[in-house]
């Protein structure tokens, strides 16, 4: 059973509104981050501070697997959609608080702390957004288009990002330093709230999905659906951690981490690298549906390890050309980065959601997630400047970028061998079926 196709297109448009929003408001705190380690931890000096705000964005990822586990739970007992239009208000209010904090001069070692709080329920949040929305997308879709309607939910995501970009670098180059640094830093945060209600509003008019409808009806509900998936998924639940980190993680390596670069490593304008993180995200948002698309009609795995495999090529030779500065050599970077990116990212969602059954996919999604972006992703913009701070290569970033995807690699192979394995059972099953 499937959603008509002239409904699909509210499904996607309801989807991704709301997963926008929830990534918007997760980002902005990275793209923000050197200003932020001014405001927050002023006593800190050069790299040191930097280091100190990134410790704190690792540290929502640290939570999100939690935030998986839980709304993994409600989303696979009580629906996709109560998951979505809870998380979105969770995560919009967080975010509205953060900006209006008071800063270290103000209240001392209580802004940190309070900041990391913050944080914390930010990462709680994204925590249940992945799973709800992939298994609303994948349920929705039509069997011949699962790749390309995935792909709105990584798009959503890229698009939240090169919006955050673009509104940071046109706050950074029209305010003087000091009034970004005493309020204009504040505004993107308290945009939040607005954002949030327009996306809960949007959520809670979207159906339910068929294929949760039917579980309902038959009542094959899982009542335990994290102890099922760990019994009887967890091979996949490796392998698929392993082979999303090449999109997960090589996301914040790359074009996201390119404001934290070019400001707090090259010492170039912050405007500069959010300029250059717009251009690249917004490209990046394109190649996703195109890898969406390539997977429904090629194997999503060897997309993916299309993608993978370009990555690991190109990461030395594409972060030589950004510390090179030129504007070719810049724009030459981003859109090698964005076009390997798209093909990892976009199949993403629908593979991962073909693993494992229907009564359990969104608590599966989102701990694959989560554990991909805790493990790799949130600490890795915290790991190369560590990198690059205690080796002085300037080209760190892609050295973890080159492990980042021979672990992906060797995840996506596990997927391939299962993918196999399975083809050959079900082919079996009618021959035993008949002998019998």
């Amino acid at each position: 059973m499937s959603a008509k196709p002239s409904g699909r297109g509210k499904i996607v448009a309801a989807a991704a509104a709301g997963n926008f929003v929830e990534w918007y408001d997760f980002a902005i705190y990275g793209y923000f981050s050197p200003i932020l380690a001014r405001v927050f931890f002023p006593e800190a000096e050069g790299l040191v501070g930097l280091l100190a705000t990134l410790g704190v964005f690792g540290a929502a990822f640290v939570i999100r697997p939690i935030g998986a586990f839980v709304f993994g739970h409600f989303g696979d007992r009580l629906g996709r959609r109560w998951v979505l239009s809870f998380v979105i208000l969770t995560m919009a209010g967080a975010t509205f608080v953060m900006g209006l904090l008071p800063s270290f001069e103000q209240i001392g070692v209580w802004a940190p702390i309070l900041l990391t709080l913050l944080r914390l329920i930010q990462g709680f949040s994204a925590g249940g957004e992945f799973g709800g929305a992939a298994s609303l997308l994948f349920e929705h879709a039509g069997t011949r288009s699962r790749g390309l309607m995935g792909s709105a939910q990584p798009a959503s995501i890229v698009a939240a990002l090169a919006v955050s970009a673009g509104l940071g670098a046109a706050l950074t180059a029209g305010m003087s330093e000091e009034f970004l640094n005493d309020f204009g830093w504040r505004i993107p945060f308290l945009i939040a709230l607005p954002l949030g209600i327009i996306g809960w509003y949007i959520r809670r008019h979207i159906d339910e999905t068929p294929a949760f409808v039917e579980l309902q009806e038959s009542g094959e509900v899982a009542k335990s659906p994290i102890a099922d998936v760990f019994r009887s998924n967890w091979r996949m639940i490796i392998a698929g951690t392993a082979a999303i980190v090449s999109w997960t993680a090589g996301g914040y390596v790359t074009l996201q981490f390119l404001p934290t670069f070019f400001n707090g490593v090259l010492e170039r304008p912050i405007s500069a690298g959010l300029t250059a993180s717009l251009c690249g995200l917004t490209v990046y948002a394109g190649f996703i549906v195109l890898g969406g698309w390539l997977s429904d009609r090629f194997d999503r795995w060897k997309v993916m390890l299309a993608g993978a495999i370009a990555l690991a090529v190109l990461a030395v030779p594409c972060y030589l050309l950004l510390i090179e500065g030129s504007v070719p050599a810049v724009g030459a970077a981003i859109l090698l980065f964005a076009a390997a990116l798209g093909l990892v990212a976009g199949p993403t969602p629908a593979m991962l959601a073909e693993l494992t059954p229907d009564n359990v996919r969104a608590t599966y999604l989102g701990i694959v997630y989560a554990v991909a972006n805790a493990a790799f992703g949130g600490f890795a913009p915290y790991i190369v400047i560590a990198l690059i701070d205690s080796t002085g290569l300037l080209i760190a970033p892609a050295l973890y970028l080159v492990v980042l995807e021979l672990i992906a690699v060797a995840g996506l192979i596990g997927i391939a061998v299962h993918m196999r394995r399975k083809s050959r059972r079900a082919a079996a099953a009618p021959v035993a079926a008949t002998v019998r």
